[in-house]
């Protein structure tokens, strides 16, 4: 199962593979002020270019093929290019374990808490 905590992995390294690529880093405020991934419900808050990138729907009927984050990640939503711009772009294993992600419930991760033995 994906955790939260690996999409924003994925989502960070894109951003320093693009980063490293491109010299510079990438201006993601662009897309709306509050956009970014770093918490869950920032993510499932942000917004591009006046798309959620996650809309509700997309996790309750598990159609995160269809998100509109992950479209941006594959092909580009339309009027705007396949994301990041000018890649480096994630493959599409990295891309499904998003989707995996978003169909079982875009779930928060467990709380890291003292295991104990039962």
């Amino acid at each position: 199962m994906t955790t939260f905590a690996r999409v924003q992995e994925i989502l960070n390294g894109a951003l320093s593979d693009w980063q490293r690529q491109h010299g510079r880093p990438p201006i993601i405020a662009k897309h709306d002020p509050a956009f970014g991934w770093g918490t869950r419900d920032r993510l499932l808050k942000s917004v591009a270019f006046g798309l959620p990138l996650i809309a509700q729907d997309k996790i309750d009927n598990r159609d995160g093929a269809n998100s509109n984050l992950v479209i941006a990640l594959k092909i580009g939503v339309p009027h705007f290019p396949r994301m990041p711009i000018r890649g480096p772009y994630l493959s599409d294993a990295v891309i499904e374990e998003i989707v995996q992600w978003i169909n079982d419930g875009a779930l928060p991760d467990a709380p890291q808490g003292r295991q104990t033995d039962v």
